[in-house]
């Protein structure tokens, strides 16, 4: 039996090369089968919904009439951005608490170590929303991507109640530190967004914007495009994408409410064509329990 000792035949030297061009080919082609792919986040846990009680805004206990804020429960953020509209910009367009900043922070962190390779971010203009982009970016110790802050990816107009808010400036973003891109030009302006709004137009809205999002993105090369919005985002911005109709109003609240903060949505391109498919998250889903206020009083009183 003839034996090479390891070393390739000079007969066959040809066919070691071509086997491995076929295998550089396979590996290329296997590539070629992973298009784009894009990420939808929900922002983290809001100071409103943690601090309103009995109808009355966090806004009114934590500042006093001079405008300054004292916060009342450690989970709320040491300071609070200073904004050309004072305190009652924060009743319609609230910061993170300490645990949403955490939350961003360690879902940053699991992108991270899952090798995703975010090329470009995309944000919603609500304050939580970039704050909860900062916090990704912190996490995944990135400190050279800038964030394009999309008035187009906010939530559906008709819970704009009152009135739409009054989103911060770039310019207020910027001062706070925050990497805004102040090159980008918006898709949709916040005009466009009122509580009029229908469902099926909101859905169609969110569509629109990613649709204008990807075509600025058009090569298989520019990856991972990470969008972080709201609740419902996950659904509108991927269900006509992936060639489905929007959803009738008890599905769309079905899927609004089983969807937690920093909930990740993925949608995968198969290369070479149109289609986009919903696919499993790259990173594992984030889950803790809920917590309460502790109130010590409780060691003094008498259980009845």
């Amino acid at each position: 039996m003839h034996q090479n000792n390891g070393q390739i035949p000079v007969d066959g030297g040809h066919h070691g090369s071509g086997h491995r061009q076929g295998q550089h080919h396979q590996q290329q082609n296997k590539q070629q089968r992973t298009g784009r792919r894009l990420l939808v986040l929900r922002h983290g846990e809001r100071i409103d919904f943690t601090f309103n009680q009995d109808q009355q805004s966090w806004v009114h206990k934590a500042f006093d009439a001079n405008g300054k804020y004292s916060r009342f429960n450690i989970n709320m953020p040491r300071s609070v951005p200073a904004r050309k509209d004072g305190p009652a910009g924060f009743l319609l367009d609230t910061p993170l608490t300490e645990m949403g900043y955490l939350q961003a922070k360690i879902t940053g962190r699991a992108l991270r170590d899952a090798g995703v390779k975010v090329s470009h971010i995309y944000c919603s203009s609500a304050l939580r929303c970039v704050q909860t982009t900062v916090g990704i970016l912190k996490g995944m110790n990135n400190c050279s991507q800038l964030i394009n802050v999309e008035p187009g990816l906010f939530e559906w107009g008709a819970w704009c109640r009152p009135k739409r808010p009054k989103w911060m400036d770039m310019d207020e973003f910027q001062r706070l530190g925050y990497p805004i891109n102040l090159h980008y030009q918006p898709v949709v302006s916040p005009e466009m967004i009122t509580p009029s709004e229908k469902l099926g137009e909101y859905y169609n809205r969110s569509f629109d914007v990613v649709k204008r999002i990807l075509a600025n993105h058009k090569q298989v090369d520019d990856g991972v495009i990470l969008l972080v919005a709201h609740g419902a985002s996950l659904e509108t911005c991927t269900r006509q994408l992936t060639g489905q109709q929007p959803r009738e109003t008890p599905e769309f609240f079905s899927i609004l409410h089983r969807t937690p903060y920093l909930a990740c949505a993925q949608a995968v391109e198969e290369a070479g064509s149109s289609k986009w498919a919903v696919a499993e998250s790259p990173i594992l889903p984030f889950q803790h329990q809920q917590n309460a206020a502790y109130d010590w009083r409780l060691l003094i009183t008498e259980i009845q």
